[in-house]
């Protein structure tokens, strides 16, 4: 065999065997991680359990408080039903949260970047989190009309503030002596972004995620409340209303497992980035 064949040979070799040990990683965090999350799988479960158990035991009507098994038949016997509103609340959710988002980090950057628009709107956004969002709600039914559009707002508005705290705090978090140095390799403001306060900034960027996509399911379900004819929300407040506390009982379960999905969407958005970021040299240009 030739030395140029050889070394491709070679090549080849010390790949797949990278390849190996990097899936070989990956699903050792993988099975971490399911690992992890085993404690409270069982302490959720042996919470239903002694839930099922004292509504048997104490004979408590449905009425009053439905047990597990209960709410589990009525899910599924409404599925199909139940999917159309929790499809409904997700659009709103998805939608809100990405223009809330949108907004935040130009707001973010609009900050950072000049002391001017710092000194005047910072104050303003602290104090607009004073206001409940429930009394203001109503407003936007007014403005907006009754369809998806004061969901979607409302959504929006919930969640812009914990993204734009978190963001500006991160890009301020970066080292100034950093900076300097790439300032003196000519490196230019976009450079300085992208290759430093940018990745810097990641972890408090998708710290401000987790929060806001969690106040992104209530600013929908809020949103449903004040008037919808569709929606987890809207399933609600006819639960109460017509006195089937399983249906309220279904319609909780759903959002708590859509909120827990949505919430493990961005989790997995962090560790992409968050790798990206890693594999990219902070200082490079």
């Amino acid at each position: 065999m030739t030395a140029p064949a050889r070394q491709v040979q070679d090549g080849a070799r010390l790949r797949t065997g990278a390849g190996r040990r990097a899936t070989a990683g990956a699903l050792r965090e993988g099975a971490a991680a399911v690992t992890g999350y085993l404690p409270a799988v069982v302490f959720l479960l042996m919470l239903v359990a002694a839930w099922q158990v004292f509504v048997d035991v104490a004979h408590v009507s449905d009425f009053v408080l439905p047990a597990p098994l209960v709410i589990l038949k009525t899910t599924l016997h409404y599925f199909p039903l139940m999917l159309r509103h929790t499809w409904t609340t997700t659009y709103e959710i998805g939608l809100g949260f990405i223009i809330g988002n949108a907004i935040a980090v130009v707001m973010a950057l609009l900050i950072v970047n000049s002391s001017l628009i710092e000194k005047a709107f910072y104050p303003l956004l602290i104090a607009s989190q004073t206001i409940p969002k429930v009394a203001i709600a109503p407003l936007f039914i007014i403005w907006f009309g009754s369809g998806i559009t004061p969901k979607v707002v409302i959504t929006a508005v919930i969640c812009f503030f914990p993204t734009v705290v978190n963001t500006v705090q991160g890009l301020k978090a970066t080292d100034e002596n950093a900076i300097d140095l790439l300032r003196l390799v000519a490196a230019s403001r976009l450079q300085v972004f992208t290759k430093l306060q940018f990745p810097n900034a990641l972890p408090y960027f998708f710290a401000g995620l987790k929060i806001s996509i969690a106040l992104a399911v209530i600013g929908a379900i809020i949103g449903e409340w004040v008037g919808a004819n569709s929606g987890l929300g809207y399933v609600i407040l006819y639960s109460t209303q017509t006195l089937r506390t399983d249906f309220l009982f279904s319609a909780l379960l759903l959002i708590s497992v859509l909120g827990v999905l949505l919430y493990g969407v961005v989790v997995l958005l962090e560790r992409l980035f968050s790798w990206r970021a890693s594999d990219r040299p902070v200082g490079g240009l």
